[in-house]
């Protein structure tokens, strides 16, 4: 619109000087000067109110104009919700009224869509969450990959099983969790026996079973592999599509190392007994024959010489006994388990009560317990001591010694009477109809109750437990959420190639979505990250199951404006890792996604300042929602995380606001429901969304100052 105005503007001395040129011509004497002073008087005259109605023009129809028009593609292609303002629209005659009404009816068609689809999905949620129920309740761990070994399904128990050996989530390789070569092998076994047409007659069709071993080597698992094909029946002189795999499988790890453990005590006691049970039948025969022949003397040495045998052989049983106990002849259930787990739903109990208080403190570690009767015993114990010791707050406290691991009760007040031990040992715990007596959970862990008060009036019950059974390297962060977003079955169709990352569809690729709290603004001038967040984005679905969530130890104060803002005091972090290590574990959640973050420059300062103490660097491709949000809503220069949410109907919980979780949920959010809008301005591939954010230098200016 811009062009033709200026083509007036520049037509205007044009006419004007070819028309006083003619004028001259015709003229007598020297007309000339007046003409071209007139003639330039009229024509900036002209040019003037060219531009003046050029300004009215931006303000009162080019400028409403371009605001409806983004205001629909957000309400087309992005929030369904959002309104269109059409006051701006007062000069343009009926069109205001038109978009309004275009408006209004494009969102009652919607309403009426919505119905109907909600109406059919209704029927399809519901057989999903009987597939979730099922796959939950699975005893073996599912898990479903592409034909080149992406997970796109996986249960709950297949989670537990390897979530000590790697990063296990949609769109990561199968082989982050898994050991490679048992699995190849496996695969090209079925492709051979499906390509060949054998699976028609083999026993096994397209499954195979086989075993395996997690990546690290620590887990043994024996499973079923079974093919996806893109057809049920193989059509007549046709081979069915490989889409990918059913892998089922469960943890044979502790199975086999006590089978292993028993056989050899069953050797063991059949070579130890030998010995002893034939010296014992010589003794008893040359008892039998010196009955007659032998005097009083030699009687008492066969007798001496049967004790003897017969002390070895009671002590060989009693260590086997021992030895088998110790190995898992017991049924008491017993495995290795995290202390925050234990003693966080010990604390949990108590969250609601006005009068007792219970903290967790202390380094956690692992330990080889009962977990569900250590929660018990805790928890009755606790309330043992409300009762007769007056005791309101406690600390719950995880120690790793020299010895074995220990679970202790402090609290500051009296020590407990002498007789309260004993009188403990007895109550029982859990369940009525099937509690133990505390003294016998106690047995089954080879523990007592031990009191011992400290030197600040505090008073201390602990229990030692034992180590874990396995090596555990790794922290966790407690159990999974209720209901994992484990399921993408659109990942069987998403394109097999090795091209360049930079072309790649924004719809087919992977993002981590990330944040920060941090201690302050300038990370230049010593500001740390206190907390740092992410959230994978897969097809463009944010999967709230697969987040990344650490508190770190900045090794530094926290200011008091700062935790005003985000919450995070410096108890709260007393026990964190420090950045260096927490990096190292961010890097490995992210792999080879690509970052996304809300005014980036800010996030990444603090992360190129510890590349050097982490051993770690995130120099992959990064996208900026403060950048594309100002590429698809260039009407406004409000692009601040909490209006751009309010514009794409994003709502951020008051209590998540600032926290780095929150923020990076909701940064997730808005930048899946920019996809469409991106698409609309044809930005499509990875490269095109860089290039976009590259032209738009000024925010670029402004973010450098961090």
């Amino acid at each position: 619109m811009l062009l033709f105005f200026v083509l007036i503007a520049c037509a205007v001395p044009l006419v004007i000087g070819a028309a006083l040129t003619f004028a001259g011509m015709r003229l007598e004497g020297n007309p000339v000067p007046p003409l071209v002073l007139f003639g330039g008087l009229a024509s900036a005259a002209l040019i003037g109110l060219v531009l003046v109605v050029w300004q009215l023009f931006d303000n009162n129809v080019a400028q409403p104009i371009m605001r409806m028009s983004r205001d629909l593609q957000t309400l087309v292609h992005a929030n369904p919700n959002h309104t269109v303002s059409t006051d701006c629209a007062k000069h343009l005659g009926p069109l205001g009224v038109t978009v309004d009404d275009v408006a209004k009816a494009l969102s009652d068609a919607r309403a009426s869509s919505d119905t109907c689809v909600a109406t059919a999905t209704a029927k399809a949620a519901a057989e999903k969450r009987r597939l979730e129920t099922v796959l939950n309740d699975l005893e073996d761990g599912v898990i479903v990959c592409n034909r080149v070994h992406e997970v796109l399904l996986y249960n709950r128990r297949a989670l537990q099983i390897v979530r000590e050996c790697g990063e296990l989530g949609l769109a990561r390789s199968l082989f982050d969790v898994m050991d490679k070569p048992p699995l190849v092998t496996t695969l090209e076994r079925l492709t051979n026996r499906l390509t060949s047409g054998r699976y028609a007659t083999h026993q096994n069709g397209l499954s195979s079973r086989f075993a395996f071993s997690s990546c690290d080597g620590r887990t043994i698992l024996r499973g079923t592999m079974s093919l996806l094909t893109s057809q049920s029946e193989a059509i007549e002189g046709e081979i069915p599509t490989i889409n990918g795999y059913v892998l089922t499988f469960d943890d044979q790890t502790e199975d086999l190392q006590r089978r292993v453990q028993v056989d050899g005590l069953l050797r063991s006691a059949i070579k130890d007994f030998r010995a002893p049970i034939a010296e014992l039948n010589k003794a008893c025969d040359a008892l039998g024959d010196s009955t007659s022949s032998a005097g009083h003397e030699g009687m008492l040495a066969m007798v001496q010489q049967i004790k003897s045998e017969g002390a070895v052989l009671a002590d060989r049983i009693h260590a086997l006994s021992d030895r088998y106990d110790a190995v898992g002849g017991s049924h008491w259930p017993m495995s290795d388990v995290y202390s925050s787990n234990v003693l966080s739903i010990v604390a949990s109990r108590y969250r609601e009560n006005p009068v007792i208080q219970v903290d967790v403190t202390g380094q956690a570690c692992w330990l080889h317990c009962d977990s569900h009767m250590v929660v018990e015993a805790l928890s009755s114990i606790i309330m043992e001591l409300v009762e007769r010791v007056g005791a309101t707050t406690f600390a719950l406290e995880a120690k790793s010694c020299e010895g074995r691991p220990q679970l202790a009760l402090i609290w500051k007040g009296d020590a407990p009477s002498s007789d309260f031990i004993p009188a403990l040992s007895a109550k029982r715990v859990g369940a009525e109809a099937t509690g133990f007596p505390l003294n016998d959970v106690f047995n089954h862990h080879r523990t007592e109750l031990v009191h011992q008060p400290l030197d600040d009036g505090r008073q201390r019950l602990f229990v030692e437990l034992l180590h874990p059974i396995e090596p555990h390297d790794k922290s966790i962060s407690g159990a999974p959420p209720l209901r994992l977003e484990f399921y993408d079955f659109d990942l069987l169709d998403r394109p097999v190639s090795d091209g360049d990352l930079l072309d790649k569809s924004l719809r087919d690729m992977t993002f981590v979505v990330f944040d920060t709290e941090t201690t302050g603004l300038e990370p230049s001038n010593g500001d740390e990250i206190i907390s740092i967040a992410g959230v994978r984005v897969v097809n463009g679905r944010v999967l709230t199951g697969e987040t990344f969530d650490k508190l770190v130890n900045p090794n530094r104060k926290i200011p008091g404006r700062s935790t005003a803002i985000h919450g995070i005091t410096d108890e709260m972090v007393k026990h964190a890792p420090p950045i260096s290590v927490m990096l190292r574990r961010f890097h490995e959640f992210v792999g080879p996604s690509v970052l996304v973050a809300h005014n980036a420059a800010f996030d990444l300062k603090f992360l190129e300042l510890k590349k050097t103490i982490s051993g770690v660097e995130f120099d992959g491709p990064i996208l900026d929602t403060v950048l594309l949000s100002a590429i698809v809503h260039d009407h406004t220069d409000q692009h601040t995380l909490d209006a751009v949410c309010e514009r794409f109907d994003v709502v951020i919980p008051p209590d998540k606001r600032h926290t780095a979780l929150g923020d990076s949920l909701a940064t997730a959010e808005v930048f899946a429901r920019m996809l469409d809008l991106l698409e609309f301005n044809g930005i499509e591939t990875l490269r095109e969304a860089i290039d976009a954010s590259n032209k738009l230098v000024q925010i670029r200016r402004q973010q450098a100052k961090y």
